[in-house]
């Protein structure tokens, strides 16, 4: 059986030097081959992260920064295609608002992308065997569209890690997404059944660790990219450079299984082996957390 490649370029650590980013995303790209099959689509999507009002520097959200540098490769490579850039309404996160505050707007126009709010753009309802859902609201502009999911690195007090596969949350329409973390494990698999990415781009320039993440936890600088086309791959080589087993990890457990990917890789770039990050926590830190989700779940309930 053939393992997915997962790609891995050491780059600076903060986003000063735009030019040394463009390159490591370049060679990230180039390794992971995941730019291969876009040639036979007239349309791209890059979901990025706004999932809170961070500041880009916190390893929080997507730094436009480094959403520059990725789109000026993809410009270089597809002069002509249409790209939007995509994210959705949730409890706290306004991208509508994100997108100007933080600077997205003139990046935007510079690559010739355009903004998508996926909360309030046309869709379809599109039937999956689903884990919690039998059907999903897709919007239509993912309809033959070559999708990129660009994630942060970052640790979560509910999933243990937020990365490629958890990016895809933020392609549901809804808004009221925190109904959803009851069972948050089955949605993220259902998610990305409806929303499969084509290539997954993780910025690991600055991370985000501790018992806090994905909004306020410590920031990380690990001057890493990582790519690949198996989501569940690139997660599970984002676990265990946290310090983490995937297999422990629910939504990435439950992808596998779901055919979404595999948890078996083969590393190609600068590094290949013995490279972890501290992430700031402690197994009994996160068996509080986890106690702290259920109770909260329960209040819900009730």
């Amino acid at each position: 059986m053939t393992k997915s490649i997962v790609a891995v370029v050491r780059t600076v650590n903060n986003y000063s030097d735009i030019e040394k980013i463009e390159e490591a995303i370049q060679r990230t790209i180039d390794l992971s081959g995941g730019l291969d099959l876009a040639q036979k689509y007239d349309r791209m999507i890059v979901k990025i992260n706004l999932c809170d009002f961070r500041d880009p520097g916190t390893g929080a959200i997507t730094h436009p920064l480094f959403l520059d540098a990725f789109l000026k490769c993809l410009r270089d490579a597809f002069p002509s295609v249409e790209i939007y850039v995509v994210e959705s309404d949730a409890t706290v996160a306004r991208p509508n608002l994100f997108i100007k505050w933080f600077g997205f707007d003139h990046i935007l126009e510079k690559w010739k992308a355009k903004w998508m709010n996926l909360s309030q753009c046309r869709t379809v309802r599109r039937r999956i065997e689903g884990r919690y859902f039998s059907e999903i609201d897709v919007p239509e502009i993912f309809e033959n569209s070559f999708f990129i999911t660009l994630p942060k690195l970052k640790t979560s007090s509910v999933t243990k890690i937020t990365c490629a596969l958890k990016n895809q949350l933020g392609c549901l329409p809804y808004p009221d997404k925190i109904k959803f973390h009851k069972r948050l494990d089955d949605v993220i698999v259902d998610a990305n059944l409806a929303f499969r990415p084509n290539l997954c781009l993780v910025d690991g320039v600055i991370g985000m660790v501790g018992t806090q993440g994905p909004a306020f936890g410590v920031p990380k600088r690990m001057g890493l990219v990582i790519a690949g086309a198996d989501p569940v791959a690139v997660d599970s080589f984002c676990a265990k450079i946290l310090g983490f087993n995937p297999y422990f990890i629910g939504h990435v457990r439950k992808a596998s299984r779901a055919g979404l990917g595999s948890l078996r890789y083969t590393v190609v770039g600068d590094l290949a082996h013995d490279l972890k990050i501290d992430a700031e926590w402690s197994y009994t830190e996160l068996m509080l957390m986890k106690v702290a989700q259920w109770l909260r779940n329960r209040s819900r309930r009730r």
